[in-house]
C-alpha cells in the first residue's frame, strides 16, 4: 500500500482496550481511547475500527482521513439479545441519540465490514445506511483446523464438543439436559471454564486457550460439534468446527442461520432442549450423515471461513481506502 508520495501507507487499526479506569458506558470509554490513541499516533492514511462500540468519535478521531467501520453486529442487534450480554437499554431519549449517533458514524465511514450479512443487513435496514463500501468477511478459522484429519472409521462412541466460555449463555445446560438421552450411545466433551456438573459420559477441560494444541486435540477428538447459544452474533467457535470438519448443531440465534447453512448441520430454537436431544439423535444414530455433513461444512469454509483469505480481502480495501 502506498501513499501519494510513494512511501509505504500506514492503516492504523484500532481495538477496544484491556481495561478501563473511569465508570462510563463501555462505548464512550473505548471511543475516548481510541481518540487518545489516534491524537498520539504519527502518520496515516486510513483507520480500521474494530468495533462500532469504539467508533463513536471516528469522524473526529480520523483527523479528516478515511476510516473503516468493522462490526460483528450492529448496536440494535446486541439491544435484542441484551439479557444474555448483561447489557441493559436506556431511556428513550438515550436509545434515539444512540441509534441517530452511529447512523452518522456508519454513513460517514468509507466503508464498512460486517461478519456477517445478518449484520450488514442491520446497517441498512435499521440505520438506514447504505455503505460507500461494504465487505462481508467472517472472522474464519486458521490453517490448523483446516489440517485436522477427520478418521472414517472409530470403534468408540461418537464425541460430542461444545466449547464456551460462558456455559449458561451458550446454552451448556440445555445441552446436558439434551446429552442425557443420548448418553448411552454417545459421549459429551466440555471446553469451558465454567463450573459445571460432569454426569456418565461428560468430560469437563478447563484451561484450554483458543489456537492451542490442546483444542485443536478437542476438535480432531470429536464427530458432532454442539453449541445450543441462547444469545450469539457470530460464535467463532462454530467456523472453527466446520473448518475442522464437523456437523455443527446450534441454534437460530445472530448469524447462525447463515452461517451454518442447509447440509452443513442442524438448527433448532434455542432453548428447547426437545428440539436440541432430536438433533443430536439423528447424528449420533447416522455416522454416514454426520460425515457427510462435516465434509461438506469443511468445503464451506474453505469457501468462506478461510482466516488468512478473508484478511487479505479486507486489507485490499484497506488499500482502495487509503489510496
Amino acid at each position: 500500500m502506498l501513499d501519494a508520495a510513494g512511501a509505504p501507507a500506514r492503516v492504523l487499526g484500532i481495538t477496544p482496550p484491556q481495561r478501563a479506569r473511569i465508570r462510563m458506558p463501555w462505548a464512550l470509554r473505548g471511543s475516548l481511547g481510541a481518540l487518545r490513541a489516534l491524537f498520539s499516533a504519527g502518520r496515516f492514511e486510513t483507520v480500521f475500527f474494530h468495533t462500532q462500540t469504539i467508533a463513536l468519535l471516528a469522524p473526529l478521531a480520523a483527523r479528516r482521513r478515511p476510516y473503516v467501520v468493522s462490526l460483528d453486529a450492529t448496536p440494535v442487534q446486541v439491544d435484542e439479545m441484551g439479557r444474555w450480554y448483561d447489557h441493559a437499554q436506556g431511556n428513550r431519549l438515550s436509545e434515539t441519540l444512540k441509534r441517530w449517533w452511529y447512523r452518522l458514524v456508519l454513513a460517514r465511514a468509507a466503508a464498512v465490514v460486517t461478519w456477517s450479512d445478518w449484520a450488514l443487513d442491520s446497517v441498512r435496514s435499521d440505520y438506514g445506511v447504505e455503505p460507500k463500501r461494504s465487505l462481508v468477511a467472517h472472522p474464519g478459522a486458521g490453517p490448523a483446523f483446516f489440517g485436522i484429519e477427520r478418521r472414517s472409521e472409530r470403534d468408540e462412541l461418537p464425541v460430542i464438543l461444545f466449547v464456551g466460555g460462558q456455559f449458561e449463555r451458550k446454552g451448556g445446560y440445555h445441552l446436558l439436559e439434551a446429552f442425557a438421552t443420548v448418553s448411552d450411545r454417545a459421549r459429551l466433551l466440555l471446553v469451558t471454564e465454567d463450573d459445571v456438573p460432569e454426569p456418565a459420559g461428560v468430560t469437563v477441560r478447563r484451561g484450554i486457550r483458543p489456537n492451542t494444541p490442546e483444542l485443536l486435540a478437542a476438535f480432531e477428538e470429536a464427530d458432532i460439534f454442539c453449541l445450543p447459544t441462547m444469545g450469539d452474533c457470530t460464535p467463532v467457535a462454530i467456523g472453527e468446527a466446520m473448518a475442522a470438519g464437523l456437523p455443527v448443531v446450534t441454534t437460530e440465534v445472530g448469524s447462525n442461520l447463515e452461517t451454518v447453512p442447509e447440509g452443513t448441520g442442524l438448527l433448532v430454537q434455542a432453548g428447547e432442549s426437545a428440539g436440541l436431544a432430536a438433533a443430536l439423535a439423528a447424528l449420533v444414530d447416522d455416522a454416514e450423515r454426520r460425515r457427510a455433513m462435516g465434509a461438506q461444512a469443511r468445503a464451506h469454509a474453505t469457501e468462506h471461513m478461510d482466516a488468512a483469505r478473508n484478511a487479505s480481502r479486507i486489507l485490499e480495501l484497506l488499500d482502495s481506502v487509503a489510496s
